[in-house]
This record gives structure tokens, C-alpha cells and sequence, in this order.
């Protein structure tokens, strides 16, 4: 299992960490970011290709572009501010595709098989990920699913009477068995491996 080094820290130190080049901050910002990013993604283009294209370039444009990123009060909404604008860019791109692509695309018969094959995509990920979140222990489910809703460690720890560290120690759980299921999704870990490598 990979290490952890800044799991404790705060979102927006990891990314002043990140900015003074601490490759351990950004994995640690991936490793957090990356689950709900990707469905976020899909939800929007319901393409799967699409989708790891737009979320490998999305993080290691992150970590090139380190230098320049404002100061940040709110990390979280800094993050699906950028992730729209890419997935708006990618809209565009699909327009300036050549004619015969929007006139095929146009067609009734390719819209239908087009739709179904991604609602199939999509659906196929959806049940996978929520039978994984099913299938947790109920107090890490509990823990894992407040915090998907935007609470913190202590506030997930005030709520259902239990040491921070516990909490903590659920969320590693759940991550850890949800890295399992998206393995099979996205090819992104290994570009960003070598990206931080090189």
C-alpha cells in the first residue's frame, strides 16, 4: 500500500506544499480529488474515454502549473471550477469536429446506440461503485459517506462520537478498497507515477 505522508494535513496546505514542488503533497491531493472528479466527469460527458483524458490532463496540468495557482481559501471549489471550464473546452473541441462527424452524429440511429452504449458505461461504473461503498463496514460507510457530503475529520468525529483518528483510520479503509474498483477505469495513476518520476 502506498504511503500516506500528508494525510492529516489540510487541503490548503497540501497545496501550498504542492507549490513550493512537494510531489508527496500532490499525491496526496490525487489521492483525495481524484474519485470525485472522475464522476463528476462522467456525469457530465457520459464518456468514459473522455472522461480519463480530461481528468490525466487535468491533474498533471495541475502539478506543471503549481507555480502560478492563486491563493486559495476554498481548495475544493478552486478544483471543479477548473474541472468545468475543462469539460466545457472539450465541448467545444467536439464542435469544431468536421461535418460529416456532426451530420453522422445527427442521425437517429447513431444517437440511440451512442446513448445506450455510454448509459451502459455509466451505469455499469454507478453499480459498481456503490455496491464497493455497500459493502463497507457501517461505520466506515458512515464515515465515508459524510465526508463525500463535505465534512471534516472532526466534524465526522463530533457526529458519531468517535476519535478523529478513527475516522481517519475508516476513510483510509474506504479509499483503499475504492482504488480496487477504479484500477479498472482509468490509466491515469501511471502517468502521473511517471510525470513525478521524471
Amino acid at each position: 500500500m502506498m504511503k500516506r505522508y500528508y494525510q492529516d494535513e489540510e487541503d490548503i496546505g497540501l497545496f501550498q506544499r504542492m507549490q513550493q514542488d512537494d510531489s508527496q503533497a500532490f499525491e496526496e491531493i490525487y489521492y483525495r480529488y481524484f474519485l470525485k472528479l472522475s464522476n463528476t466527469a462522467f456525469k457530465r460527458l457520459q464518456d468514459r474515454a473522455a472522461t480519463e483524458e480530461i481528468i490525466q490532463e487535468f491533474f498533471v496540468n495541475l502539478w506543471l502549473k503549481r507555480h502560478r495557482l492563486p491563493e486559495l481559501k476554498n481548495p475544493e471549489s478552486y478544483l471543479q471550477t477548473l474541472l468545468r471550464n475543462s469539460v466545457i473546452d472539450w465541448f467545444r473541441s467536439q464542435t469544431r469536429q468536421d461535418g460529416f462527424a456532426a451530420e453522422r452524429m445527427a442521425q437517429p440511429d447513431y444517437q440511440i446506440a451512442n446513448a445506450t452504449e455510454q448509459q451502459i458505461l455509466y451505469a455499469d461504473l454507478q453499480r459498481a461503485y456503490e455496491s464497493t461503498v455497500g459493502q463497507l463496514p457501517d461505520k466506515c460507510r458512515q464515515v465515508y459517506t459524510l465526508h463525500q457530503r463535505g465534512y471534516s475529520v472532526n466534524d465526522i468525529a463530533e457526529q458519531l462520537q468517535i476519535a478523529p483518528k478513527t475516522v481517519e483510520s475508516h476513510l483510509l479503509k474506504a479509499h483503499t478498497t475504492l482504488r480496487h474498483l477504479l484500477k479498472d477505469y482509468s490509466a491515469v495513476t501511471i502517468t502521473l507515477a511517471s510525470l513525478l518520476m521524471g
